[in-house]
């Protein structure tokens, strides 16, 4: 066979099948390679803070020590902002400020921000049918005064080169209003123990909260507003056993 002017023999054509072949694997793993690490970046790139939401709940727990630890319940899984809030332009609201990390979030139009505010409060009340049943009829409930707020932090830190959305999320924060004095407490702050290393910003986020609070509760009354305040005081009602 002759090819461009060259005799091709058979074993001209063995290599030269060899050499394709060999060539077409190498390209093969520098593709997927390349693909896998552009995976990773684009993972890395992308701000989950500003795309899902996850709810927590933290419970301090002293122990026969007398030291304190922070534990958190979560509160089902993350799940997208388009599926955890009813309305599209709130969701754009939100996910706008978001983006921003400002830390607790307060949205820049108040229609919005009570919006989003009663969505979250809606989140953590009424989930005990008997309780609002017993609550309407007068019989007794137990009621637990808690805060929340929503949260939207980017990792910082020893780790601010890996993934900074590895627990960094928006959270829509429960705290306990008895809580607070503690946890606005700066030097208890800093001895307060965590379950492992990768808690250790929330205890940082949590004594901002109880500043915030601290703040809001610092202001004359008609300087409150549920259209802006970053922090809102809610009454959760359970059944008595």
């Amino acid at each position: 066979m002759t090819l461009f002017g060259l005799e091709i023999t058979g074993d001209h054509a063995r290599l030269i099948t060899l050499v394709a072949t060999s060539l077409f694997a190498v390209l093969g793993f520098v593709a997927g390679r390349w693909s896998k690490h552009r995976n990773h970046m684009q993972f890395q790139r992308e701000d989950l803070v500003a795309s899902t939401l996850v709810t927590e709940f933290y419970g301090l727990q002293q122990g026969p020590d007398g030291h304190w630890t922070l534990h958190i319940i979560t509160h089902g899984r993350s799940e997208a902002l388009i599926d955890a809030f009813t309305n599209r332009d709130l969701t754009d609201h939100i996910r706008r400020a978001a983006q921003k990390h400002p830390g607790l979030v307060q949205l820049k139009q108040p229609v919005a921000h009570r919006m989003m505010m009663d969505e979250g409060k809606d989140r953590i009340t009424g989930n005990d049918a008997k309780a609002t049943l017993d609550f309407v009829q007068g019989r007794p409930t137990r009621e637990d005064d808690v805060l929340f707020g929503f949260a939207a932090y980017k990792e910082t830190g020893e780790r601010k080169a890996a993934l900074h959305n590895e627990i960094a999320r928006l959270v829509q924060m429960v705290v306990a209003l008895k809580d607070i004095p503690r946890l606005a407490d700066a030097e208890f702050i800093k001895q307060l123990g965590v379950p492992h290393a990768g808690y250790r910003p929330r205890t940082v986020r949590l004594h901002d909260f109880a500043l915030e609070w601290r703040r809001l509760e610092a202001l004359p009354p008609n300087a409150r507003q549920s259209a802006t305040d970053k922090i809102w005081h809610v009454t959760v009602r359970t059944s008595v056993h």
